[in-house]
């Protein structure tokens, strides 16, 4: 598809989207508000600024250009094949067998039972794999896991990336971790679904899954991130809709979405925070296990490479920064320790991989100006002379509520709070906000600031 072609795609999606939006709320004064030079220009920058991940995408056999979206069913995933996980636990292990005695091939054979027999009493190959290798067994660990330490324990295993072992443990991995899903996982790059991202507010089928982001509300700058994500060259929205049949319900009726990041080529995944009809992340740590996994599996695929990633929690993380883009008004969630967001990387990337950012400027549903916070821009908005409202020191956006924070010379200022996440870092010394660049990451994750660690510094030496 031409790229021109896209762009008239995807103004068609917005305007489906906000006519679904509206469809069942009488809160559409900000919907009315939405222009032709919004729509025009957000398709538009959708269209050229995620190119390189859109062609990733499109590789994918659940592509659909309509949709703008990879769709993720029941025909795409599959229950364990446990004829297939023992086949290759086989393949895997033969140097091993072949330098063992007939006792500990009898061993091996019972202790791979555990594996490809989960309807069976685990107990006898539980104690098999202790004779074999000490310790691989432990309670809560992940069969994947378990086999792994098999491995290192028999000395089969070769870390080095690329290698037959790594190839075929990952396809042990998958097959063992493997669930087919009774519903569609939508993996969307389409600009209609990221300004639809939270459902509408006083839907008058009950209000669910809403938002700061929600696109029908000025209660919060926040939503200035539906564009912002939808402008940003490595955002994509992973959603679950109410009833996949009823296509008003994907940008009306969501149950599931969370935003991920990733740069094509990189190997590093961010899983932002997951918000369902519950609130969101807690208690939710299996779902969101799953949604990754199918992440993975689908970008593994696409990329050619072997579907093995180290996942830690993103909180503190000391492994890649995911920063904001520049004039990025969402809710940066990643950044906060509630939200329990997760950074992948995977194992051919493990030791080249880049940093980037996700978000940026978000536009003006009126006049399609770039803001950094709020739907209008402070000239189109008729409600700004009215409200009581702060700038911003360092975007010079108006908005609600401005924070104090300390510039680069020491001056007390106030920022909102985009701008603070994005330039500024909290001191866990003194309590205050200081430029992120001047900033010394401890050993635990937390920041000082200049001051308080050069003090930090002087103190340690005297104690010495």
């Amino acid at each position: 598809m031409e790229m021109e072609e896209k762009v008239k795609l995807a103004e068609k999606n917005i305007w489906q989207a906000l006519d679904d939006y509206r469809a069942h709320t009488c809160n559409t004064a900000v919907l009315d508000d939405v222009s032709d030079v919004f729509v025009h220009k957000l398709a538009r920058d959708n269209t050229y600024y995620k190119q390189k991940l859109r062609d990733l995408f499109r590789k994918s056999p659940v592509w659909d250009e309509e949709l703008d979206a990879m769709v993720i069913n029941g025909t795409r995933t599959h229950n364990p094949d446990y004829a297939r996980v023992l086949c290759l636990a086989e393949r895997i292990l033969a140097p091993a067998r072949q330098k063992m005695r007939v006792t500990e091939n009898t061993l091996l054979d019972l202790a791979l039972r555990f594996f490809g027999y989960p309807e069976e009493d685990a107990q006898p190959a539980i104690d098999a794999m202790e004779k074999l290798v000490p310790k691989a067994f432990a309670l809560n660990k992940k069969p994947s896991r378990i086999f792994r330490s098999l491995c290192d324990g028999l000395g089969v295993t070769d870390n080095a990336a690329g290698s037959e072992f790594q190839r075929l443990y990952a396809q042990f991995a998958d097959e063992l971790s493997s669930r087919k899903i009774d519903f569609k996982l939508y993996v969307s790059l389409n600009p209609a679904h990221f300004i639809t991202m939270s459902n509408p507010k006083n839907d008058k089928r009950g209000d669910t899954l809403t938002s700061c982001h929600s696109f029908n509300s000025t209660s919060y700058q926040y939503n200035n991130g539906c564009s912002g994500y939808a402008r940003d060259q490595y955002s994509f929205i992973v959603f679950v809709a109410a009833d996949p049949k009823n296509p008003e319900t994907l940008n009306n009726r969501k149950t599931m979405r969370q935003i991920f990041g990733y740069m094509p080529g990189n190997g590093v995944l961010l899983q932002s925070r997951l918000y369902n009809t519950s609130g969101g992340t807690y208690g939710a740590q299996e779902d969101m296990q799953l949604y990754r996994d199918l992440v993975q599996r689908e970008i593994s695929e696409l990329e050619g490479a072997v579907n093995l990633w180290q996942t830690y929690t993103y909180h503190n993380n000391s492994h890649c920064v995911i920063g904001t883009g520049e004039g990025f008004g969402g809710y940066a969630d990643w950044f906060y320790a509630d939200f329990d967001t997760k950074i992948s990387i995977r194992n051919d990337h493990a030791k080249d991989y880049q940093r980037f950012d996700l978000g940026t400027y978000g536009l003006c549903i009126s006049c399609g100006k770039e803001i950094s916070a709020n739907l209008y821009c402070y000239d189109c908005d008729d409600e700004a002379e009215d409200r009581d409202e702060e700038r911003c020191d360092e975007c010079e956006e108006y908005v609600d509520t401005t924070y104090p924070v300390y510039d680069a010379e020491g001056a007390s200022i106030r920022v909102c709070a985009a701008c603070r996440n994005q330039y500024y870092a909290y001191c866990r010394e003194c309590g205050e906000y200081h430029p992120r660049e001047e900033m010394t990451v401890q050993e635990d994750g937390s920041m000082l600031c200049r001051s308080c660690q050069s003090q930090h510094t002087e103190e340690g030496g005297q104690a010495a």
